[in-house]
């Protein structure tokens, strides 16, 4: 990686450079003073260019969502290569990718970052602005903008292809009976270690920003809850990066159940911001019911003022997933928000169907041999009125022995 000076708004954007591995040589606090010609101000400009040159610097990454035109007029002010927040976090995207669908996905967002920076090199040939280190001609250019359009509409096929077989996917374990249940939240919030915790699943646990990019999904012990994590949040992604990655976002919206983690370790403030650009980014999509989940309980302080806050949205469950705290609550509350139930049955024939049918749509927890034979289970309600249906059907009268406990 890059010996780097860093033009920052806040710590958490040094923690993402550190989290591709930079090396920082300098940072510097921007301010709140803007030169629409360059974004930073003609005095962060000159400490910038005075810092680069006595250190010997590689790149400059400024804390921003730059114009084309700006970041035109900063790399040819440096002499070296300037990246922006969205450049940095393609980049750590690309680090981060493992599977075929998270390599186009980042592939994919790489293009689209280039286009309006190639419009801006063209704009500067045509009005006589000749780009320096640079280099290239505006036809080369031009060609290189047509192979980027050809090479995207490659991917967004390879895409939608993964995306139709995970949605077929969704249905087969929908058909099974499974829950669904998708983990959302802020990057580095514990999300993958909540997946290992719920699941007993070997996943492999990063600490570093954007540790997973591709869809994790396992079974939560003998329940028939499926649980998925997908990518981590930051403050600052602009729409098109986020539906670049719908597809694996699509996970979280067509939840059944969607844990909002969020990191308790964090400052009140802190967390009300995280959680807040969250809901943004899931917006109207999210089909399912949201539990907010206040991860890290063991590093947690001024609790109550985050729980108060949390409540906007909805009871929170307190958990620390790496210390195994909070967990039982947590599925139980699942369980409660699908409004699954334990039932009792008393009978004097155990068909094979009804056990069928009990174990696709629920869990037996119990079977035991008396006068009749007792089945202790779980299940959703909504699921009740067909197994009524089933024992009439079987044995009339065998209804009667089935109960809520």
């Amino acid at each position: 990686m890059s010996k780097v000076i860093v033009a920052y708004r806040n710590k958490e954007f040094l923690e993402l450079v550190e989290s591709l591995g930079h090396e920082i040589l300098y940072s510097i606090f921007m301010g709140d003073n803007r030169n629409p010609k360059y974004y930073l101000s003609k005095g962060k400009m000159e400490e910038i260019r005075e810092k680069a040159d006595a250190l010997k610097a590689e790149r400059v990454i400024v804390d921003a969502i730059l114009k084309s035109s700006q970041w035109y007029n900063l790399e040819n002010s440096f002499n070296i290569p300037v990246d922006d927040k969205v450049r940095l976090i393609i980049d750590i995207f690309a680090d981060r990718a493992r599977s075929k669908e998270a390599m186009l996905q980042v592939e994919y967002a790489r293009l689209q970052y280039e286009i309006p920076h190639l419009r801006e090199l063209v704009h500067q040939l045509r009005s006589g602005e000749h780009p320096g280190w640079m280099g290239g001609g505006e036809y080369e250019i031009a060609d290189y903008y047509q192979m980027i359009r050809r090479k995207m509409a490659r991917i967004r096929r390879n895409i939608e292809k993964m995306r139709l077989q995970r949605e077929e996917r969704r249905k087969m374990r929908k058909k099974a009976g499974y829950i669904l249940v998708g983990i959302a939240g802020y990057t580095n919030s514990g999300k993958s270690t909540l997946l290992k915790a719920l699941s007993g699943k070997d996943v492999v646990i990063e600490e570093r920003m954007f540790s997973t990019l591709s869809t994790r999904t396992s079974k939560i012990g003998k329940e028939k809850i499926l649980i998925t994590d997908t990518v981590g949040f930051v403050e600052d992604m602009p729409p098109w990066l986020i539906k670049a990655f719908e597809p694996t976002l699509e996970e979280i919206y067509n939840a059944d159940i969607v844990l909002l983690c969020m990191d308790g370790s964090d400052s009140s403030e802190i967390l009300e911001r995280k959680m807040n650009l969250s809901l943004d980014i899931l917006g109207s999509r999210v089909k399912g019911k949201i539990i907010p989940v206040i991860n890290k309980l063991d590093m947690a302080e001024n609790l109550q003022e985050k729980i108060e806050i949390v409540r906007r949205i909805g009871e929170p469950v307190l958990i620390s997933a790496r210390e195994g705290y909070g967990l039982e609550e947590l599925v139980e509350r699942i369980k409660k928000e699908m409004n699954i139930k334990r039932y009792c049955l008393e009978i004097e024939h155990l068909d094979g169907e009804i056990i069928q049918f009990i174990e696709r749509f629920g869990r037996i927890k119990k079977i035991a041999s008396r006068e009749k034979i007792f089945v202790e289970f779980e299940m959703p309600a909504d699921k009740l009125d067909a197994l009524h249906h089933l024992l009439d059907l079987i044995s009339t009268g065998n209804s009667e022995g089935l109960k809520e406990i």
